[in-house]
């Protein structure tokens, strides 16, 4: 991702600077920005407030993004702890592999209970907060085993209620959420300590019991821990589970609520419709990874623009999705394009290349599965959501309610 926040310089592109205050244009309006960058600079331009080179140019954004050159650092930029990246490669193909198969089991397990998960929203809800909300208590026992301190499951709960899965805007939100991560990051720290000091804490391993008993399902923080170093600082451990558990929970919900907004702007009814075209396309109108940052790491050019070791790409999905060259009628909600032989572009809601997301299948399945549910024999009715939508790291749909009552029959 690019970084926010820095004070505005002249970027030069081809020759031609971003006037004065560029970047705070960017700030305010990333999508609207980019969208006017490439039409007037083409798919091919430097972002004004780091300077990192935004492509939208197909052909370019595969060859970066599988990068069988080697042009670009082999460690994925997603691992963010404290002091650096948690590496090597390896670790980080191991931690996502051990989170999928535990939300994977957990999704084709509890498959059943998402009606119930649904009619617990009521006649009414408040989107996007409502899908985050929903699929949090869905994959609650698999995020963490029922058998968890209560206290760090509720800490977690009142993380969702607070929309810290979100970054926020202004400076005091910004605060008030820095304080409450650091506090959720001791205390699950300190849980990743106690189950590592304690072998009857393993999942599968329960001294004492019947030896005919089930294994105790393992969750996510399990699978983080089996899958890192024992050498691994818990505090390491509490951020990669973090980063984990907020891109389990957010990027479902936003992928149904946009579903659910974009239908009701474009007169899709969502119960004639395959859920899973619904969600395929909210997905290509609102990519969850809208900008895909990839460090340099030798020198080459990408459209004819040098790059050196230190610099920065970013491949821009949202403007790939958008090409109407790829997508007839690219801007319209159109869930039938993904049922027919109907041209399509390159398609990557969650990246691409090496370094796609680890969880995309099994985040697909499940907003496919909960918009399911929400669709089914019921009626639909969108009320707000008008405006721009907050983008910072993922695209967050505007605020919108759904009633949601029986279809008559």
């Amino acid at each position: 991702m690019t970084t926010v926040g820095k004070p505005d310089r002249v970027v030069p592109e081809q020759g031609r600077p971003w006037p004065l205050g560029a970047a705070r244009h960017y700030r305010r309006d990333p999508l609207g920005f980019v969208e006017r960058a490439a039409a007037e600079r083409g798919p091919v331009f430097r972002l004004p407030d780091d300077g990192s080179l935004c492509v939208a140019d197909p052909a370019q954004a595969l060859r970066i993004l599988h990068d069988e050159a080697g042009d670009y650092d082999d460690v994925s930029g997603f691992f963010h702890v404290g002091g650096g990246l948690l590496g090597p490669r390896a670790t980080q193909v191991a931690i996502g592999r051990a989170a999928r198969t535990t939300l994977r089991a957990h999704v084709a397990a509890r498959r059943e209970r998402l009606p119930a998960v649904v009619a617990e929203l009521g006649e009414v809800s408040e989107w996007p907060s409502a899908g985050r909300a929903a699929v949090h208590r869905f994959l609650a026992d698999a995020l963490l085993r029922p058998d968890s301190p209560p206290a760090l499951r509720e800490l977690m709960a009142h993380v969702v209620r607070r929309e810290v899965l979100i970054r926020p805007a202004g400076r005091l939100a910004r605060l008030s959420r820095r304080a409450l991560w650091a506090r959720v990051v001791r205390t699950l720290a300190a849980e990743a300590r106690a189950r590592r000091s304690d072998p009857g804490s393993d999942p599968g391993s329960d001294p004492g019991s019947d030896p005919g008993s089930e294994a105790r399902p393992g969750d996510l923080l399990d699978a983080v821990l089996g899958a890192t170093p024992p050498e691994t600082p818990h505090e390491h451990v509490a951020q990669v589970y973090l980063l984990l558990f907020r891109t389990s929970i957010a990027p479902v919900g936003h992928a149904v609520a946009w579903a659910l907004l974009s239908a009701a702007a474009h007169g899709v009814d969502l119960a004639a419709v395959p859920p899973e075209s619904a969600v395929r396309e909210s997905l290509r109108l609102w990519p969850v990874a809208w900008l895909l940052g990839r460090p340099v790491r030798r020198a080459h050019q990408v459209g004819g623009v040098p790059l050196e070791p230190g610099d920065s790409v970013s491949v821009c999905p949202y403007l790939l999705h958008r090409d109407e060259r790829h997508w007839p009628r690219a801007t319209t909600f159109r869930p039938g394009r993904w049922d027919g032989p109907e041209p399509r572009g390159p398609y990557l809601p969650f990246g691409g290349g090496p370094f796609t997301c680890a969880g995309a299948g099994v985040a697909q399945a499940l907003a496919t599965d909960l918009l399911a549910a929400l669709t089914d024999g019921a009626r639909l009715e969108v009320r707000g959501g008008a405006g721009r939508p907050h983008v910072e790291g993922i695209i967050t749909p505007p605020p919108f309610q759904l009633r949601r009552t029986p279809r008559q029959t």
